[in-house]
């Protein structure tokens, strides 16, 4: 991982860069769109996340219901992949939405990205069910849950 990489709320000025992540990681079919972006960027109940170097690595981007947080989205740019950037990000959520006051966290994840699966088991993740077609007819999701934060 980069010698430096600095994790800060992500603020309406970082929507270009996030879009961009976007654009690298994702099919367009699988993109979020800039108002869905913006729309966390200005939520109340949102904690996203920003990774930076010297350019922009991550984003995570959370919501806080109660007790309960959810993972909405995890974008590391694809050269950056495999090199702790998602681990970095996603403790710093946990950190930021316990301090919200969840107590758990959920999130769905395609069944078939075994990268992103293995991250969230490390991290404590447990499998609570299969959503079948989740993400497209035979695109299906897991749910996982961390029952402590």
């Amino acid at each position: 991982m980069a010698a430096e990489v600095n994790v800060l709320p992500a603020r309406r000025v970082d929507l270009d860069a996030i879009m961009a992540l976007e654009r690298a990681g994702f099919p367009e079919p699988e993109r979020w769109s800039e108002r869905s972006w913006l729309v966390e960027l200005v939520a109340d109940n949102r904690r996203v996340l920003i990774a930076r170097s010297h350019q922009t690595l991550g984003v995570i981007t959370w919501s806080v219901l109660g007790e309960l947080a959810e993972l909405l989205r995890l974008v590391v740019a694809p050269a950056h992949r495999r090199t702790g950037i998602g681990t970095v990000l996603v403790e710093a959520g946990v950190e930021a939405v316990r301090l919200s006051g969840a107590r758990a966290a959920m999130l769905e994840v395609g069944y078939n990205n075994e990268p992103a699966i293995a991250l969230y088991q490390r991290l404590g993740f447990e499998q609570l069910r299969v959503r079948e077609d989740y993400y497209g007819p035979g695109k299906h999701a897991l749910i996982l849950k961390r029952y402590a934060l």
